[in-house]
């Protein structure tokens, strides 16, 4: 099966899913509104790209020189994986596909695979489809559920390549993500109920990172996807649980500083590089290094204005970013992002609506 076949396959399957599923093309908008604030109003195709394809480069061993990538070999692997599949599995092993990709059966670190398929591909990426298909309405695309099955599916499948990096062998991976995980996600947000209760009940928002290429490296620099969750406290509506993850996942609170602004706190571990755990056999398995993480976080309506994190990586220590016209007294179009390490280069950059930011980098 070559790539053509494929992106078909996936394509009409998502298409199918959402032209029966009711309520698939609501007028309500719930994670896109067309804000001039913060995060949301970076929001757009190319900043979910940037952001969630080339999500793992934020892992110290892995280059941020994306126009340098092995684009060739990962697609050429990826293709030949997803072509047969259950040839894949097979040799994965059927029973290790379903406890470490499909079902949360295994709880060792070095099993966990299905907690990003759940919380990145299914509820994340669910999410991004549905904000997609309301900027596209909003910005009065035809069928603009169209356009957003085919941006997500997209930004899902070049994860997959970039990912791959130059390996060459059986991977069971992106199995899950693509044919599993990636098309759910469409199917479940494309119900009002399901994105009421994530938008209402849970505040789920995008809360990315600016993306930047940096001059003179050409290297995409802070780049991210990563998502907010709240739970607003029944009691004492003021302060809510709080949390935010991606390649890291951290617990707080938040509390309300006004009606509409909020201030996030949150404590956790983030992954710090990936090693693989398993070179015995003819599969590529991966698990994680972690170090420590906090985060402090300032939005308004759920559209991030500002953040500031602090990790125990061993070369980043802070990552600091400012959304577009975060300050009443300013109505400035630009964001502002900074990356200071405990060693290595200083990163410096703005960020603007539909292109990406610009970066410098400083010794």
């Amino acid at each position: 099966m070559d790539l053509q076949k494929i992106i078909f396959f996936i394509g009409i399957v998502a298409i199918q899913f959402n032209l029966f599923i009711p309520n698939a093309n609501s007028n309500d908008k719930y994670f896109y509104t067309g804000k001039d604030y913060g995060n949301e109003y970076l929001y757009n195709p190319l900043y979910v790209i940037l952001n969630g394809s080339y999500d793992i480069i934020q892992f110290e061993s892995n280059s941020r020189k994306i126009f340098e990538l092995p684009y060739g070999i990962g697609n050429a692997n990826l293709i030949r994986n997803l072509g047969n599949p259950f040839h894949s599995i097979k040799e994965y092993g059927t029973w290790n596909f379903l406890s470490n990709e499909v079902f949360p059966l295994t709880f060792r670190k070095e099993g966990m695979q299905w907690w990003p398929n759940y919380a990145m591909h299914l509820i994340g990426g669910g999410m991004t489809y549905a904000a997609l298909e309301e900027w596209y309405d909003y910005n009065n695309f035809p069928q603009p559920y169209l356009f957003s099955i085919a941006t997500t599916m997209f930004y899902h499948y070049w994860n997959e390549v970039v990912e791959m990096e130059d390996y060459r062998g059986l991977t069971v991976d992106p199995i899950a993500d693509i044919y599993i995980f990636d098309i759910a996600s469409i199917a479940l947000f494309s119900f009002d109920d399901v994105k009421k209760f994530f938008h209402e009940e849970l505040n789920l928002a995008d809360w990315s990172l600016q993306p930047s290429i940096s001059i003179p490296s050409w290297e995409l620099q802070n780049n991210g996807q990563y998502f907010s969750i709240r739970w607003w406290l029944p009691f004492y509506n003021k302060l809510a649980l709080f949390g935010y993850y991606g390649l890291n996942g951290l617990g707080g609170v938040s509390y309300k500083i006004k009606t509409d602004e909020s201030i996030s706190l949150g404590l956790g571990p983030r992954g710090s590089s990936r090693y693989i755990i398993d070179t015995a056999s003819s599969s590529r398995q991966y698990t994680l290094n972690f170090a420590w993480n906090a985060g402090l976080f300032w939005d308004k309506n759920n559209s991030l204005l500002a953040s500031i994190l602090f990790s125990g990586q061993e070369n980043n220590l802070c990552n600091i970013n400012i959304y577009p016209n975060s300050f009443d007294l300013v109505n400035f179009k630009f964001g502002f992002w900074a990356v200071i390490p405990r060693k290595g280069n200083y990163y410096f950059g703005i960020s603007a609506k539909y292109i990406p930011g610009i970066g410098v980098s400083i010794k």
